[in-house]
């Protein structure tokens, strides 16, 4: 951050007035503090320091009367704001790398805020240096309970004015997104197929067995060791590079067990969601799949559940109760598929504690077998050795890479005289059936392949072969490129894979987000408007978030989350109203967006890029909103109130406005106490029934 003048100096040394040199001190020197500065972030961090060290000079004292105590608090919650506006500030600095300008609108009510402080200041230095509390100061009299109170209430004004300027400075942030006229044109999906639901992800359902003919010695490895008998080993870890089709026999696995009528779990670690990607729920799906297929289970499973400290329990010992006991006590052989253990977020020691839970899988007659797969990283392969357990790679299990060969001849039969040429240009890549599959997608839709494979031929990596796909997916004009940019935010930031129907519904300019995804076809995965889009592997996410290896194409989920938040509000509000009849009669799609939007966008807000901007359409929405989007929420679409309104309450800890915290608080215990009532008024009548 760069120097300024008034950082050069103690903003908080003391002055003295030349008309009285026993005069109290000044806080802050307004007048070449604020207006010399260059970053709005200065002159608000300074002020923030100043209310600290008012409230720590108020604090002390005893000599202080009750009609200073009330005045405090709401300088505790100014000082509060100041510092999470400069936190929010530099939150967004991090990411853009921009400082906030000194705008004026906002520099002049904040100039006029710190005059009323400083005068604050020195009523409060007079009360404190003499113990009669009367002095020569500027008004008529020694200052008294009036003066004290008409100070701060002029600060309160101040504040407001501040406050309103700053979040009408910051909305300009928003962008106001017209994209060009030609981007309802780009093209939609032809053979979109609706689906009414979602599929769960933890299930893999974005994956395909394998192509005949491909992966033949490591399947047939896996169903050996699945039937052993006399040395049956717990676990069977393949670990190899990304995309190199790990899942893709995951999932062939999966549906060959089905088949068979195995005793069957399967969990699919993945980025695209918080479920996905952390052991929150890896227990109770796992133990959910046994249960649907065995009734003893299920049996056992609700008695574990039952327990009064179930909610309290670690990880291992919920994996324990629900899944290994009722199999061990019923003498049940089951399997449990684990793929991507390297998605496993570990930033919360999520992948730590299942590994813990799995090191203990090793005795001599196992009834659970696990089939696990994830990339080689340094922590999977040291709990591997630690736990005895063998792990092993496609190289070693099929000793070479012919069907890569096979899978391009398959998906090339068109054009044949393509087919040997593509090969010999990926055959030494890494994750070469990631880099196939991108590759004969995009020969498959080029007009001029010649041209292609020379590019193709240049650099063989993933990354490379990203931004090929990218350059032949996204025009090279400045309003489609920001059109693509949108959307990939959407899609990144979302809290789940949300179809291009749901997109649309939350995007910020009608029309835009078919064509868009249309066009990234090679790089996404979904078969219609109604299905989840997911990114086609955790490499592409990977390599979108890091501007080294994105270059032009970066981007940063953070503003997804932004357009989100407004998206998730703007719909709401739509449907916020006390005439419900049209809420009551949503369809599908617009159901599954009020769900998600009802439940995601405190998530979206807090996780949001320039919170500040937000803090116009949030307000508006506490204040108007949110005491009928909670009854209608809890009433026609089974939303949790009380647990929804538990997370908007978080918002009053944000300090972003004093007015936002104020509206969220009332409306938010408005809404807990109606919902307690409802359910005490139910428990009433139960209980007349029963007696």
């Amino acid at each position: 951050m760069p120097e300024f003048g008034f950082l050069k100096r103690n903003p908080f040394k003391l002055r003295r007035s030349k008309e009285d040199p026993k005069a109290p001190a000044e806080l802050l020197d307004i007048a070449s503090s604020i207006t010399e500065a260059t970053d709005l972030r200065d002159p608000i961090k300074a002020t923030a320091e100043a209310l600290r060290k008012m409230l720590e000079t108020a604090k002390s004292t005893s000599l202080l009367t009750e009609e200073w105590r009330t005045p405090l608090r709401r300088l505790l919650l100014h000082h509060d704001t100041f510092e999470s506006q400069d936190k929010h500030f530099e939150d967004d600095f991090k990411i853009d790398q921009t400082p906030p300008p000194p705008e004026p609108t906002v520099i002049h009510p904040l100039e006029t805020y710190a005059g009323e402080l400083n005068k604050a200041y020195r009523i409060l230095c007079e009360c404190m240096t003499a113990n009669t509390f009367a002095v020569n100061y500027d008004y008529e009299s020694a200052p008294n309970a009036e003066t004290i109170v008409r100070t701060i209430a002029r600060m309160e004004l101040r504040f407001t004015d501040y406050t309103g300027a700053l979040n009408a400075f910051a909305a300009q942030s928003i962008v106001q997104f017209k994209p060009d006229q030609s981007q309802s044109n780009l093209g939609r999906a032809t053979d979109a197929q609706p689906m009414s639901r979602n599929v769960p992800t933890v299930y893999g359902a974005q994956h395909v067995p394998c192509l005949s003919g491909t992966r033949e010695k490591t399947l047939a490895a896996i169903g050996t060791w699945a039937d052993e008998k006399t040395d049956p080993k717990p676990i069977f870890l393949l670990l190899d590079v990304a995309g190199s089709g790990k899942s893709t026999v995951a999932k062939h696995m999966a549906t060959q067990w089905t088949k068979e009528k195995r005793l069957l779990a399967r969990f699919f670690f993945s980025r695209d969601t918080a479920i996905t990607m952390s052991t929150e729920s890896f227990c109770s799906t796992v133990a959910d799949s046994f249960a649907s297929m065995d009734k003893d289970i299920e049996t056992l499973v609700k008695e574990f559940e039952e327990r009064r400290d179930f909610v309290r329990l670690p990880f291992e010992e919920l994996f324990n109760g629900l899944v290994i006991n009722p199999l061990e006590k019923l003498n049940r052989d089951a399997i449990l598929i684990i793929d991507a253990l390297d998605e496993c977020d570990n930033e919360r020691g999520s992948r730590d504690e299942l590994l813990n839970a799995l090191h203990g899988q090793q005795s001599a007659s196992p009834r659970l077998r696990i089939l696990a797969t994830g990339r080689p990283e340094l922590d999977i392969k040291e709990w591997a050795l630690a736990s005895g357990v063998a792990h092993i790679n496609f190289i070693q299990l099929e000793g070479g890479q012919k069907d890569v060969e096979v899978y391009i001849k398959h998906r090339l039969q068109p054009r044949p005289y393509l087919q040997d040429r593509l090969y010999h240009v990926i055959e030494h890549a890494e994750g070469v059936f990631i880099w196939a599959r991108i590759a004969c997608d995009l020969i498959l839709k080029t007009a001029d392949p010649e041209r292609l494979l020379r590019e193709l031929g240049k650099k063989v990596t993933l990354d490379f072969l990203y931004q090929v796909a990218l350059e032949q997916s996204i025009p090279k004009d400045e309003p489609s490129r920001e059109a693509f940019t949108v959307v990939l935010q959407m899609i990144l930031a979302a809290r789940k894979p949300l179809s291009i129907a749901e997109l649309e519904l939350l995007s910020p300019q009608p029309g835009l987000v078919e064509g868009i995804v249309t066009r990234l076809g090679a790089l996404l995965l979904y078969e219609g408007r109604e299905d989840p889009i997911r990114l086609l592997h955790a490499t592409f996410r990977e390599f979108l978030i890091s501007r080294e290896k994105a270059g032009t194409f970066f981007i940063q989920p953070e503003h997804g989350n932004q357009t989100l938040t407004l998206g998730c509000l703007n719909f709401l509000s739509k449907y916020s109203v006390k005439d419900d009849s049209t809420l009551r009669n949503l369809d599908i799609t617009s159901q599954r967006t009020y769900v998600y939007s009802s439940e995601s966008w405190v998530y979206h807000y807090t996780a949001s890029y320039r919170k500040l901007a937000l803090n116009g359409p949030v307000l508006g929405f506490a204040q108007d909103k949110l005491p009928i989007w909670a009854d209608s929420a809890d009433k026609w679409y089974g939303v949790d109130t009380l647990s929804t309104l538990e997370q908007v309450l978080t918002l009053s800890r944000q300090n972003t406005s004093p007015k936002i915290m104020e509206a969220v608080v009332d409306h938010g215990l408005e809404i807990s106490v109606r919902a307690l009532a409802v359910l005490e008024s139910k428990l009433n009548r139960i209980t007349y029934f029963l007696s």
